[in-house]
Formats: C-alpha cells, structure tokens, sequence
C-alpha cells in the first residue's frame, strides 16, 4: 500500500496542495460518469478518498507517517502463557460468568443494592435540602415583614410577605392572613379573597382556617358578593370563631342585603341575651320585626333604646311608623311630631295625610 494515495493520484509524495488539487481535477474531469461513461465508480471513490486525505495538511501528514513507518512495521505483542495476566475485579465487586466463549463481569447483587441505596440517599438529601432553603428563607422574609409592617411601609411588606410563602414553610399561611389584613387595611378588597384561597392551600390549623374564612367574609361583603360572604362566615364559625363577631357580619347582611329578617331576628336575641346595654342590637332587631309585622316587639325594642336616649329622632319615627302599623294613630302620630321637631326629615304633606291634618 506504499504511495497508493500518491499513484491513485498519479503524483509524487513531494507534490505541493496545488500539484495534488489540479491532479485531483483532472482525474475527476476525466471519470466523472457524464465524461466517461464506462468510468469505475470504485475508481471514483479511490481518487475522491485520496484526495480528501492529502488535500488536508493534517490528515496528510498522519498519512506519510504511517506510509513511512509501513515499511519498518513490526508484529504487534500478543500475550503469551507466560504473560502477566490482569487482575480480576474482587468478587465481592462483580460476579463471574461464563458466556459462551467469553469472560464477562456483572454487578452482584450486594453493589447493586449499595448503588441504589446511594442514589436514594443522594435523592433524600436533595428534598431535605430544598425544605430546608424553603423554611430558613420563608422565616427571613417573615420577619422583615413585619419589620417593613411596622414602620408603615405597607407596599414593601406586601412584597416580603410574598417571598415568605413557600411550599414547604410553617410561615406560609401566617403570611397569607397578613397579606389580606394589610389589603383589608388598603381597600383591595378582591386581593382579600385571592390571598384567603391562597391561605387554604397550605393546610392552616383550626385557629388559622378560622381568621382566613373570617377575612374573606369581609372581601366577599366589600365586593357585593352577599351569599358568598355568608357561606364565608358560617364556616368561620365551624371553626369556633369570635360568634359576637360573626353574628353581628351575618346581622347586617341578612337585614341590608340578603333581606333574610328572621335569621336576623335570631341572631340579635342571641346578641342581647350576652350584652343587653347594646343599643344598636336592639335597633337592628327593631327594624327586623318591622319587617316580619311584628311591630309590638319592635316597639319594645325601640322603647328600650328611647329610656337611654329620649331625644333620637331616628328612634322616635320608627315608634310612630309601628304605632301607625297598630291602628295606634293618635300615639304614632304623637312621635312623628316629636321625631319631626328633633331634625327627622319627614314630608309634611305625609304626616298630615297620616295623622289627619
């Protein structure tokens, strides 16, 4: 094989990269099949090799030292029975079988047991890892918070709170009730519903699940959604809320909005039973007997606010309207006159249809 580059080429091994690309171009203008039809395609593929060996300095030079050395090559070493042999792997590493004719080593199984316990372990290392990242920084971010929550910086601890919610962080559903206090405190009352959902996402305890259904109560009332707000509040109570609290969410709801009168009714007496100097409970359960018609116990309401506060105009013109509502035309008109002379705006023209004038 000595030169065969070379002759296939029909070129000297001196020749330069011009002598080898103008040999290159004529042997393939001369069997190029469109020339020479009964041109080899084996001899295409020789002239077209050798071209691509000696048309790159590298491979060329590669390619004279192995032609040079062809003439001086020796048998490569084989081993012999006296040869040293090479060492087996312990057997406690791999397992030795016989294959047909061939030696293999396989992995026993004690190493495969070890691998896999190491890759688990390497597994089990990582999740601690990234829990622990996620509880360190969630407490960081936590407390400069509520550094940023003092100081006012409202905006800057919104943000913080944020960062401090994290998967696999005790922090997360504290972060979340502070986020919709603060938004309760900005008027964003919808960021108030978004951040109580979020809130439940992270398992809150009973006294945490309490604040957040009681937080979004008020988001659902602030935004006009009344039955929402209602389910809101009844499951903060399940979860053994301030019942004062949410009795008196629930009493307003029922009697401006849901215009549920008997619930409020009940709610009311239960709030009077446990505090009987509340004025505006026994208003509230006033105006919620109007509405059902029954107007001597609302009298009775009205009558204990007036003990307390004789001049209310407010109070006074409620006592006529339930008076009227009785057929008790002479006393009702009595305390529309009286509410009248105390600032109420009553339409004279009604009041003298009323009361006969």
């Amino acid at each position: 094989m000595v030169s065969s580059y070379y002759s296939i080429l029909h070129i000297s091994t001196s020749a330069t990269q011009r002598d080898i690309k103008r040999a290159y171009r004529k042997l393939a203008q001369k069997h190029h099949p469109d020339v020479n039809k009964s041109g080899s395609d084996e001899l295409i593929k020789l002239i077209n090799i050798a071209y691509e060996t000696l048309s790159d300095p590298s491979k060329k030079a590669i390619y004279d030292q192995r032609l040079a050395g062809a003439f001086h090559q020796t048998p490569s070493p084989t081993y012999s029975p006296t040869s040293p042999k090479r060492r087996a792997p312990p057997h406690s590493f791999y397992r030795y079988q016989k294959r047909y004719s061939d030696t293999t080593y396989t992995y026993s199984t004690k190493t495969k047991l070890q691998g896999w316990g190491a890759v688990i372990l390497t597994i089990l290392l990582i999740w601690i890892g990234i829990r622990a990242m996620d509880y360190y920084a969630s407490e960081y971010y936590y407390d400069k918070a509520v550094i940023a929550e003092n100081n006012h910086n409202y905006n800057e601890a919104l943000g913080l709170y944020q960062l401090a919610i994290r998967k696999w962080s005790s922090k997360s559903v504290e972060a979340s009730i502070q986020i919709v206090e603060l938004n309760q405190h900005m008027g964003a009352y919808h960021a108030m519903v978004d951040h109580s959902e979020i809130g439940f996402g992270y398992e809150p305890d009973s006294t945490q699940s309490a604040r957040l259904y009681y937080l979004e109560g008020i988001g659902y009332t602030k935004t006009e959604r009344y039955e929402e707000a209602e389910k809101a509040y009844l499951n903060s109570l399940n979860f053994n809320y301030n019942k004062d609290t949410i009795y008196h969410q629930l009493g307003l709801i029922y009697i401006n909005h849901l215009e549920q009168y008997d619930k409020a009714v009940e709610i009311y007496s239960f709030l009077l039973a446990s505090n009987s100097i509340n004025l505006a409970n026994y208003y509230n359960r006033g105006i919620s007997y109007q509405h059902i018609g029954e107007h001597q116990k609302a009298i009775d309401d009205f009558l204990a606010i007036l003990k307390n506060d004789p001049y209310n105009s407010k109070i006074l013109f409620q006592l006529g309207r339930s008076n009227l509502a009785l057929n008790q035309k002479a006393l009702g008109c009595q305390y529309l006159r009286k509410a009248q002379n105390q600032g109420a705006n009553i339409n004279p023209d009604e009041l003298a249809l009323a009361c006969d004038f």
